[in-house]
């Protein structure tokens, strides 16, 4: 499963239903930013939209995650079929990671300006006072 395949793959049936990522996002119930960046394969839909997306799409899930058309003669293995899953929920585990360290981050930065508004703040009425 290749996150740019798979993104590749959502622009074209985008396109081809003649949808806006805005209204592709709105009827997923997620942002259009969310589907840009599925499109641009800089992240990976959680494993909970992959029913949405191919509903909307008119394509399977196992089409959604291999990111191509399959023939009507072409079926998976268990174990492809397996595999395929069990990448799609390393990356929505990945993505997550991914919030998780930017909302520390942006903690840590809060944190940080907060202290150097206090140590302004108190060098000021030091200095009135």
């Amino acid at each position: 499963m290749d996150k740019e395949l798979t993104g590749q793959f959502i622009t074209e049936l985008r396109k081809e239903k003649g949808l806006t990522q805005k209204q592709l996002a709105e009827s997923l119930n997620v942002t259009d930013k969310a589907v840009s960046k599925w499109e641009r394969g800089l992240s990976f839909p959680d494993i909970s939209m992959l029913e949405p997306i191919s509903r909307v799409l008119d394509i399977s899930i196992m089409e959604l995650l291999e990111g191509k058309r399959q023939d009507s003669n072409e079926t998976l293995t268990k174990e492809e079929a397996q595999r395929l899953v069990d990448r799609s929920l390393e990356l929505s585990d990945e993505e997550i990671r991914r919030r998780k360290e930017r909302s520390r981050f942006i903690i840590i930065i809060l944190v940080v300006l907060f202290l150097l508004l206090i140590s302004i703040t108190l060098n000021i009425i030091s200095f009135i006072y």
